[in-house]
């Protein structure tokens, strides 16, 4: 199989290079959607994307400027990297509500990779560097569709970590925005609390004041435009652009603070309020990122989690705004585009961008219609970076570390998300925890590897230690079989006696492939009977401890009083494996079979006395494992399924005997009469009747003359046992069947025709051999 998918995937490549030269406008649409949407692009989109481009350029200034500290970088560097990003994505986006920027966890691995190499570069140029080295991995991932990558982390991973980064964000800037000076925000959380208590002293009470203000105001807008203010656009407007205002009037009364300053002994301005300062306006000289050889193990980790934090971060907001609008985002793409406009950022000083949740959000309230919005962004950071640099001067720093906390609380996901992930699935909630504490206590980058690493684990358990069933008949419905541990309500029997049906719940692969196998052993000794010859006291291995291994098993199964001996279970007859659900199998599984099939024949008796019936069937297989047992031998290949009329016909008790049809199914009815199913169609000699007794235990007598058929020959599967009337008879080469009913049905046909057939001397059946030419099922 595997060496049949290289080819395909051989013949696949090169079928895309010789059409390359013809499909190479196609390719260049598809890499660049605005030539799709440009051309119908309406007059009435417009005013919804200048609105929506304008608030969230009114939001990512002040909120730029704030991950940009975050990361540790000048505030200029956060509105270098909000304004490439936007105007890319407009131009390679698949999504209308996607906005490409700044966001809080990337600023915050950023600035512990910044801290990590304090001395040995620049912060701007772990910026550049960390950009650059992020957005080619990323745009490989795309060109090369390796996006299936991200299936590997589950979302639970991904709440845990977002939560995590959230609170460590939050917690570091109540230093600043209490005005507590002299504390190093980049130390472990529960360093920043100690040492902010221990400092307490000297804090800033104006600082306070504008924190707290701050802080206040940010809050009750929101909470009072979500209390008054749901559905009127208007309304929400003013939640949406509140971290604008709140700046701009901070801003404003630090101005009037400050305007005429203290100087100290060298004429250095003393401000009473810590502000930013000085930014610097337009834009940086190009200049490429560079990466010193001796220092790629050392941020080998960092960048790896700035990776992908990236591309999850991107996909899952893109994949969510996708389903909210009914429209889909092709993920290669997005990160072909993210990849692209990260590498274009790193030239431009800007550090590692991705998609925002809140800006998102903001576009898509604000009834964004197009990526058109992303270009309006851009142009208004353009604008600020230019233009409105000097009034950046006085922004407090409470006020901004208010903004941030804000900010990234909608990040932080309640308690009661936790509480679902607990209710739903027990590993996914730990899953998360582990991503959460993990983050919150060492760094983002250990809690993404701990929770992606502890899911993969639980998933590998998972395919190690599958869930296995033993189907029961409904008593209601002959027809269908179930696990009984689904819904206990539910009136079931057991299969024919001597016929046990399994079900594997994953592919039967080599981590699970011995517990399977023990385990349907396991069961077999439950249920039915050693039939073979017992040894001997002398005859036994020295550890051979079998008896007590199937005493301790059938207290288990029939209760610790009961004393279930061989003599009141039935001889094993068969097993039918239900493979619905395995939809893969390696040669360990497939060796697996093997040795549980001779494990089955000998218990069943077969090497002792190999006149006895037993048969293993397979239900409900999937094509690509059909070929597979196929190419095995373990069972022939399967033939099309020629679906034959069957026809109810009353006879009475005494015109039975003498007329039978080519192929009949006889039983008594309520009226005293015979009925009797004929296959209309069928060239067969061979007629099965089924008496009064027979009905009651589920077993067919078979009269035939020709030879007894050996255990796994190939012949029809079977008629349906499940009612009396017109019902399909399915002629399919081979022991694998569409159901439970036409596996069961075979083997009841099959063993009743082999145990009468076993009476007939030798020379009997070759005296009648050239009489009747029979189908055996």
């Amino acid at each position: 199989m595997a060496d049949q998918q290289l080819r395909d995937f051989g013949r696949d490549v090169g079928s895309w290079f010789k059409a390359f030269p013809s499909n190479f406008p196609r390719y260049v649409t598809e890499r660049l959607p605005i030539i799709k949407w440009l051309p119908r692009y309406q007059r009435g989109w417009a005013v919804r994307d200048i609105i929506a481009g304008v608030t969230v350029g009114l939001i990512v200034v002040p909120q730029g400027m704030s991950y940009a500290k975050v990361a540790g970088l000048p505030v200029q560097h956060g509105l270098y990297s909000a304004y490439i990003g936007a105007i890319f994505y407009c131009f390679m986006g698949t999504s209308k509500d996607l906005t490409i920027g700044p966001t809080a966890v990337i600023s915050l691995v950023t600035g512990e990779l910044v801290a990590d190499l304090a001395g040995k570069m620049t912060p701007p140029e772990v910026a550049a560097m960390s950009c650059l080295i992020v957005g080619v991995f990323t745009m490989l991932l795309g060109v090369l569709r390796l996006g299936i990558i991200l299936d590997f982390f589950p979302t639970t991973v991904l709440v845990g970590y977002t939560t995590g980064a959230a609170v460590t964000i939050i917690i570091q800037q109540i230093p600043k925005w209490l005005g507590v000076s002299g504390i190093n925000n980049r130390a472990p959380v529960y360093t920043i609390i100690i040492t902010m208590f221990q400092a307490i002293n000297s804090l800033s009470w104006l600082d306070l004041v504008f924190g707290l203000v701050s802080m206040f105001i940010l809050v009750s807008i929101g909470l009072a435009v979500d209390r008054w203010g749901r559905g009127r656009f208007s309304i929400q407007l003013i939640k949406i652009s509140r971290f604008f205002f709140v700046t701009v009037l901070a801003t404003a009364l630090s101005y009037a603070v400050n305007k005429n300053p203290a100087h100290d002994a060298k004429g250095q301005p003393i401000y009473r309020l810590s502000i930013l300062k000085t930014v610097p306006s337009g834009l940086p000289p190009p200049a490429a990122g560079t990466l010193p050889a001796d220092l790629v193990s050392e941020v080998a980790p960092k960048l790896a989690a700035i990776a992908l934090a990236t591309i999850l971060e991107h996909i899952a907001i893109g994949k969510a705004f996708a389903r909210r609008n009914r429209y889909q985002i092709d993920s290669n793409q997005e990160l072909l585009a993210l990849g692209l406009a990260n590498v274009t950022a790193s030239f431009f000083g800007a550090y590692a961008v991705t998609g925002s949740f809140s800006r998102s959000a903001v576009k898509f309230q604000c009834g964004v219609k197009t990526p058109f919005a992303g270009f309006i962004t851009g142009a208004l950071v353009l604008l600020a970076i230019f233009f409105l640099t000097p009034l950046f001067f006085y922004i407090p720093d409470a006020a901004l570390s208010a903004v941030i906390m804000v900010a990234v609380a909608t990040l932080v996901s309640p308690p009661s998300v936790f509480y679902q992930f607990f209710k739903i699935n027990l590993w996914d909630f730990l899953s998360s925890q582990v991503a959460l504490w993990v983050t919150i206590f060492v760094s983002v980058e250990t809690g993404i590897a701990a929770g992606v690493g502890f899911s993969l684990v639980v998933l590998l358990f998972r395919v190690a230690r599958p869930n296995f069933h033993v189907l029961r008949q409904l008593k209601d419905r002959p027809d269908v079989f179930i696990d009984a541990s689904v819904d206990r309500t539910l009136d079931t029997v057991p299969a024919p006696h001597g016929i046990l049906v399994f079900r594997i719940e994953e592919s039967t692969t080599f981590p699970n492939t011995e517990v399977f196998k023990t385990w349907v052993v396991d069961e077999t000794y439950k249920y039915t009977r050693f039939g073979g010859k017992v040894k001997s006291a002398t005859e036994r291995q020295w550890s051979d401890d079998l008896e007590i291994h199937i005493r301790g098993l059938r207290k288990i199964a029939h209760g610790a009083e009961s004393n279930i001996t061989d003599d009141d279970l039935p001889r094993l007859r068969a097993v039918v494996l239900d493979f619905s659900a395995v939809n893969n199998i390696d040669s360990t599984g497939l060796q697996g079979l093997f040795d549980l099939r001779e494990i089955l024949k000998d218990y069943a008796g077969v090497v002792d006395y190999p006149n006895y019936f037993f048969e293993l069937h397979f239900v409900g297989i999937q094509a690509n494992v059909l070929r597979i047992l196929e190419l095995s031998g373990i069972t022939r290949p399967v033939g099309p399924i020629a679906l034959q009329k069957v026809q109810v016909l009353e006879h009475d008790d005494s015109s039975n005997s003498n007329s039978a049809s080519p192929l009949s199914r006889t039983s008594s009815n309520q009226n005293g009469g015979e009925i009797r199913l004929q296959d209309i169609d069928s060239d067969d000699g061979s007629e099965i009747r089924k008496s009064d007794d027979s009905i009651k235990d589920g077993s067919f007598k078979i009269e035939s003359t020709k030879d007894r058929p050996a255990p796994g020959d190939i012949g029809a599967a079977a008629l349906s046992v499940n009612g009396l009337g017109s019902s399909p008879f399915l002629k399919e080469e081979g022991l694998v069947h569409l159901t439970v009913r036409d596996a069961i049905d075979s083997i009841l046909i099959r063993s009743s025709q082999w145990e009468g057939s076993a009476s007939i001397d030798e020379e009997e059946r070759r005296s009648t051999h050239d009489k009747t030419d029979i189908h055996y099922v």
